[in-house]
């Protein structure tokens, strides 16, 4: 009886132990996720632009970019289900490209 007293204990101290890592690890992974989503909406902004100097402003900026983003050949893959927001400004002035992302667990952030 003492001895399954100890087995429970050490497994309950196991699990304390163990449960906020595990959480804590996929909140991580949740922002890691959501910064390359962000990366990769930004390398396709880039990529397209390179590709066309000329391309009209609307065709590169979107409010809204949570559901995927693609400009001519470039597709940036299906976005996190945790991303909350995601927006592209291109500057055709300078041609410059501004990503702002939020996720569920991250503030928002803006690229680069």
């Amino acid at each position: 009886m003492i001895e399954l007293l100890i087995v429970i204990a050490i497994i309950g101290i196991l699990a304390a132990v163990l449960i906020p890592n595990l959480l804590n690890a996929r909140r991580t992974a949740q922002v890691r996720a959501e910064q390359a989503y962000a990366q990769n909406v930004y390398k396709v902004a880039n990529a397209a632009i390179a590709e066309d100097p000329d391309i009209a402003e609307a065709d590169v900026d979107t409010n809204d970019c949570t559901g995927g983003y693609s400009v001519g050949n470039y597709d940036a893959g299906k976005a996190p289900a945790t991303l909350t927001k995601c927006e592209v400004d291109y500057d055709p002035t300078t041609q410059t490209v501004t990503v702002t992302y939020q996720g569920a667990t991250t503030n928002e952030t803006t690229i680069p």
